[in-house]
């Protein structure tokens, strides 16, 4: 083979240098492709909360959940998913192939400083074939005032919340989810809620009644208090338990007035124990790092008013 010549050499070194470049524009392209939808997503919850009416808000959070299940349905979840979407809105999964179940949630704030909500859930048939789920939320009616914790909801009638974390558990022989969340309520209380759901096929239903907290068994647990104090709700792995701030009124004669209600320094539990969440009131917590898992967006939406 004859020797490379000085303009061969250079030749060649310009080649590979175009085809390294070319390798990195094509590997930034695929990443971009692969980023980009999420990061639609991102701007999309932006305008939400920059929108200037209720019914422009809601429509665009409809927007929003149309846009993620449209994705999500020719799209396996994205494993930077929760990197770029959990500093912006809710998202939690849990469980990994067949079992795994990840949910992403939004907040609409509207003008009377109660709160819509929209929220998407990815979870796997048996089959192991991706299935999107959109919640649709249904607001409070006088029939329906508060959050029930002893009603069943379907996807079509979802009572609403941001959920930051999700657990999964066996039952037997089906896996059950537990989801803690935040409400924002209204302009005097404020929700933290645990949640359980579980997915039969393609179904989602929630209300599973694998709560004992006093009197029989419950479908969901539910902390409200006053919008002026921040209350803990989260699971600690080291512990394995889900902790919560023990909550009461100020004085004996604001009892059952919630929205006076917030932490007095001792704390509950609840503890997994024979296929059931079991309540542990006054539990001893060691750990001084204890903190909120979640920033309530409605101090976040005022402080950027006040800006």
């Amino acid at each position: 083979m004859a020797p490379l010549t000085h303009f061969s050499r250079l030749h060649a070194h310009r080649l590979t240098k175009r085809a390294g470049s070319l390798a990195c524009f094509l590997l930034g392209a695929i990443l971009w492709l692969h980023a980009a939808p999420i990061d639609d997503f991102v701007a999309q919850y932006e305008a939400i909360q920059k929108a200037p009416t209720d019914s422009k808000r809601l429509a665009l959070s409809e927007q929003l959940s149309e846009a993620m299940v449209a994705h999500w349905n020719e799209n396996a979840l994205e494993e930077n998913a929760a990197q770029l979407l959990s500093t912006h809105m809710g998202y939690a999964s849990a469980g990994a192939g067949k079992d795994q179940l990840s949910i992403v949630s939004w907040n609409v704030e509207l003008s009377n400083q109660t709160h819509a909500y929209g929220a998407v859930v990815i979870f796997h048939d048996k089959r192991g074939t991706q299935v999107v789920r959109p919640l649709r939320y249904k607001r409070p009616t006088a029939l329906r005032p508060t959050l029930d914790a002893k009603a069943r909801f379907t996807p079509k009638d979802w009572p609403g919340a941001v959920y930051y974390e999700v657990l999964i558990q066996e039952q037997g022989s089906r896996m059950v989810y537990t989801l803690l969340g935040w409400d924002g309520a209204d302009n005097i209380r404020t929700r933290k809620i645990v949640e359980t759901l579980s997915v039969s096929g393609t179904k989602l239903k929630f209300g599973v009644p694998i709560i004992s907290a006093g009197r029989g068994s419950t479908k969901r647990y539910v902390l409200e208090y006053s919008d002026q104090v921040s209350a803990i709700l989260q699971w600690r792995e080291d512990l394995d338990m889900i902790v919560m701030d023990h909550l009461s009124p100020p004085s004996a004669d604001l009892e059952g007035q919630t929205s006076y209600y917030g932490p007095d320094m001792s704390y509950d539990a609840l503890v997994w124990k024979k296929n059931q969440w079991v309540l542990q009131e006054d539990v001893d917590v060691r750990d001084p790092k204890i903190q909120g898992p979640w920033n309530n967006p409605k101090r976040l939406r005022r402080r950027s008013r006040a800006q």
